[in-house]
């Protein structure tokens, strides 16, 4: 990678678990290895990190620490943060969310089905519609991130369009929107991309080798966002790349073999120069720069 980019760019998904601390919730799916925030440091690639409240943290406290420490003890690393809307969100005073705003936090995230089981749409839509009219969304400009099935996305996309409550509030869709590359050439994906296309929405490059055994296969749909939505691209290397389904309590250690600069190194085969540079500089840092 040019040193240009390599000094610049973002990753816009990390999480930091450290259970020592912070205790995960006891009502948790999963169980996933401690990655405390020093091991974080020694393995970013990337001067500009987004971290990520994950769905296994126990309330806020966690992510407000973490945010907090980086300031303080790691100050070459610039950091911004996405909050969990979990059940602890609608206790957050106005002076709170301040107070997260000052720390990095920009963004609130729904954690939705992980599979492709069914959603409640209609749920969805209110939940969105109350943050649209929080103290979050129109006083600090905060946006709503989300991991939803792709199916759940493209019923999305006329509400998220469309709704007056709605279609100016920033979108970040996680992981690709769960999409794999059948999906390339439908007529779901042409509504997805219309998604893309709309003003203020953005999809993170992330978790390849979930989307399928070869993350080569995903050139197409990496491609046709590029091509046709090029300001919606981020990245996000997804460290500690958790296993959210393995169920036992004693969870494996963090994964060594989901090599990010490997993954990195396929995307920019894929892109042009403009186009790898907006996915890790430009559109970041228009995103969570300010």
């Amino acid at each position: 990678m040019d040193d240009i980019i390599r000094d610049n760019m973002w990753d816009t998904h990390i999480h930091c678990l450290d259970p020592v601390h912070y205790p995960f919730k006891p009502t948790r799916s999963y169980t996933p290895a401690p990655a405390p925030l020093e091991k974080l440091v020694e393995s970013s690639i990337a001067r500009n990190i987004v971290l990520v409240q994950a769905s296994v943290e126990d309330g806020h406290s966690a992510l407000i620490g973490h945010l907090g420490r980086i300031r303080s003890e790691y100050p070459a690393l610039s950091v911004r943060g996405i909050i969990s809307l979990d059940e602890h969100w609608d206790a957050l005073t106005d002076t709170n969310l301040d107070t997260l705003h000052e720390l990095g936090v920009r963004y609130g995230r729904i954690h939705g089905t992980f599979g492709g089981g069914p959603t409640d749409i209609t749920g969805l839509n209110n939940t969105i519609e109350k943050f649209a009219r929080s103290y979050a969304a129109r006083k600090l400009g905060w946006g709503i991130s989300a991991q939803l099935p792709f199916k759940t996305w493209v019923l999305l996309r006329s509400f998220l369009c469309e709704s007056p409550e709605v279609c100016q509030l920033p979108v970040i869709i996680d992981h690709v929107g769960c999409s794999s590359p059948e999906v390339i050439g439908s007529a779901d994906f042409g509504d997805f991309i219309t998604l893309l296309q709309r003003r203020s929405t953005h999809v993170k490059i992330s978790s390849l080798y979930r989307r399928d055994e070869s993350v080569l296969n995903m050139r197409p749909i990496i491609q046709a966002i590029a091509t046709y939505a090029p300001a919606a691209l981020l990245w996000g290397s997804d460290w500690p790349h958790v296993d959210s389904s393995y169920q036992d309590i004693n969870p494996p250690p963090i994964s060594e073999a989901v090599d990010a600069r490997k993954e990195l190194l396929a995307i920019q085969s894929w892109l042009s120069e403009e186009q790898f540079m907006a996915i890790l500089v430009d559109n970041p840092r228009r995103v969570f720069g300010s």
